[in-house]
């Protein structure tokens, strides 16, 4: 419930009267089809509601002790980063299930392609497998957590989903690609993608997708 009303107030109102995950799938959804829609935009929505999400103190306490950012700004108006820390991975991964498990579905610890431990695969990625949306899942959930995890927490961040099984890799501490490098990602549309089916009914020509 929390989730849902800060996605509605981040997307500007967009709301759903079907209940859990197909709910959220729902509003994200019209927000990414919304006429003139960015990526951008989309991305910020999700960076903005995962900090409500985490609270005001959350962030400060993480960047401090386990990305060991120096809460002093120097001359430049920069911060000294001394991590992250060699536990901050790990440590992650063990408790991110807790924050994230209803969106996601269930997940396990382990360890990442380096092999590092910082990795977390999900088994079954509920967002994907309710969405079948290439789009959703690029810009309103890899891409985002990607960028919230280094820009407000600074620990990079790789999520790699699995179009065919639907699982999905995260490995904390991992800088990831560009997306038009990123191999996870299909060219193209998902088969039986409803955003895709959305658009084509509406005569709009809109790309979604990539």
């Amino acid at each position: 419930k929390i989730f849902r009303d800060l996605v509605t107030e981040n997307t500007g109102g967009v709301t759903s009267p079907k209940a859990g995950i197909q709910g959220l799938v729902e509003q994200g959804r019209t927000f990414l089809l919304k006429p003139g829609q960015t990526p951008e935009a989309q991305h910020k929505m999700v960076r903005d509601t995962l900090g409500g999400i985490m609270t005001p103190v959350l962030p400060p306490f993480y960047r401090i002790f386990m990305s060991g950012i120096v809460p002093i700004e120097k001359e430049d108006g920069t911060k000294t980063q001394l991590g992250p820390w060699f536990y901050a991975p790990f440590l992650t991964s063990v408790v991110t299930p807790t924050f994230f498990g209803f969106l996601v579905g269930p997940s396990y610890p382990n360890r990442r392609k380096d092999g590092q431990l910082g990795g977390l695969v999900v088994e079954k990625c509920k967002f994907l497998q309710e969405s079948g949306c290439k789009g959703l899942c690029l810009h309103q959930c890899k891409l985002p957590a990607q960028q919230f995890f280094q820009d407000e927490l600074g620990l990079p961040l790789t999520v790699s989903p699995n179009f065919v099984t639907q699982e999905c890799q995260w490995s904390f501490g991992e800088k990831p690609l560009p997306p038009d490098q990123d191999p996870s990602f299909p060219q193209g549309c998902l088969a039986g993608c409803e955003s895709r089916q959305q658009i084509a009914a509406s005569g709009s020509k809109a790309d979604v997708c990539n």
